[in-house]
């Protein structure tokens, strides 16, 4: 994206920062409402208008499916339209509508995870999820940088497209599959959701008052987070441009990171959040990002600049999943939606400040300093970890407790079971 934007379409490094936000700011703008609306359910009205009391309650699954896959045919379209997009205006206007589609699908799946997951397995199962994503976001790189080479830079929207549709019908088969098998199960064996936030009040403001200080803490964090990622997939390929790689050299420099940052993720990550909990794997992974920012202005070759992203797929692999188990650790049970939407909008702001900060200061001076302001952002962030931000109880130091969760996953039918899993 950095590359088509600046060379294709001719726009300035500051154009390059803002088109890479642009995902973020719809999320900002669209989340709120996406979550008070509850979009997951009414969109799942085709697939399970047959259903009604317990059945709909075992249909859950299916209304978070088809709100992926509603989301995911937006990104498809979004896609097709960028790669036809013959200015950054049109381009920007484009991916500010793919963003809605990538807010509604981000929540159905934090909605799904805080749902389904026990708590002290979150961490786990985050970083499980995070490392494949991450995975695939590798082989992507390495697939783009040959597209873009031998083919045309704007010929990678047309494989986003493709794996997009992929994605979505994969989803949209699971989903029909389930509703099958819901439609032929006479059994509920589980109570139904709906009870859980009887005569609690789900308003925006009551959830606002209830959990602003988790917002504002954790949130504030995975803001900086969000922000400094999307900063790094700006920063990397305009350096790599800088000291003269090809495309080809881009893409595996970009593949490269993403293998050390998946790797780590599927090794460490999960296991990490969940014996020691997440702030103290947010600290030193966020230390690292920010000395990889400060180092970057150092590589003038592909070597040091291939070290310097193996320092930033570290510290990011060892969050790998954390944005997901602060979610699902914070989300009230009786107002998921409405918080994950107002969650989405504050973690959307680092994505919106950021980058365009890197663009303004990298036109205004040089790569360097830019890395150099991101590198401070990083460091303040770790500070604010330490000192505002609140563990969620989401890990267990005690063997017992963690044998007691996995208990309940076996045998979840009684509410004492479900009481010692909450204790647990």
């Amino acid at each position: 994206l950095p590359i088509f934007v600046a060379v294709d379409l001719g726009g300035s490094h500051g154009w390059v920062g803002l088109i890479a936000s642009a995902y973020a700011i719809a999320q900002f703008v669209g989340s709120t409402p996406v979550g008070v609306l509850r979009l997951e359910l009414p969109l799942a009205l085709p697939l399970s208008m047959a259903f009604d009391g317990d059945a709909a309650d075992r249909m859950k699954h299916v209304h978070y499916a088809t709100a992926a896959c509603a989301s995911l045919a937006l990104l498809v379209a979004t896609a097709l339209l960028s790669f036809a997009a013959q200015s950054v205006v049109v381009l920007l206007a484009v991916r500010l509508a793919g963003g809605l589609g990538s807010s509604a699908f981000d929540i159905s799946r934090k909605a799904y995870i805080a749902a389904e997951v026990p708590p002290v397995q979150r961490g786990r199962v985050s970083a499980l999820l995070a490392s494949m994503q991450k995975w695939a976001i590798m082989i992507a790189a390495l697939l783009s940088g040959v597209v873009a080479q031998h083919v045309a830079t704007r010929g990678i929207f047309l494989v986003q497209a493709a794996l997009s549709f992929l994605a979505l019908v994969c989803i949209g088969s699971d989903a029909l599959c389930n509703r099958a098998k819901s439609a032929e199960s006479e059994v509920d064996d589980a109570p139904s959701e709906r009870s859980d936030g009887e005569g609690r009040d789900t308003s925006l403001r009551a959830v606002l008052r209830e959990n602003w200080r988790g917002l504002l803490g954790a949130g504030l964090y995975c803001a900086m987070l969000n922000g400094i990622r999307n900063t790094w997939m700006v920063a990397v390929p305009l350096q790599a441009h800088h000291i003269g790689l090809s495309k080809m050299g881009i893409g595996g420099v970009v593949a490269w990171y993403r293998a050390c940052d998946a790797t780590v993720t599927g090794l460490a990550a999960g296991h990490l959040m969940d014996r020691y909990g997440l702030k103290a794997t947010a600290i030193p992974s966020m230390l690292l990002m920010s000395l990889a920012f400060g180092l970057l202005a150092l590589a003038q070759s592909e070597l040091s600049l291939v070290l310097v992203a193996a320092v930033f797929g570290l510290g990011n692999g060892l969050c790998g999943g954390i944005l997901n188990a602060f979610a699902a650790g914070l989300t009230p049970r009786h107002a998921r939606t409405q918080f994950l939407g107002l969650w989405k909008t504050v973690t959307s702001v680092g994505g919106i400040c950021l980058p365009p900060l890197f663009g303004v200061v990298s036109d205004a001076s040089n790569l360097g300093l830019a890395s150099g302001v991101l590198a401070l952002c990083g460091f303040a962030t770790a500070a604010w970890t330490l000192l505002a931000v609140a563990e969620v109880g989401t890990h267990s130091t005690a063997p017992e407790a963690e044998a007691r969760s996995v208990a309940l996953v076996a045998n979840p039918a009684t509410p004492q079971s479900q009481s010692t899993a909450a204790s647990a």
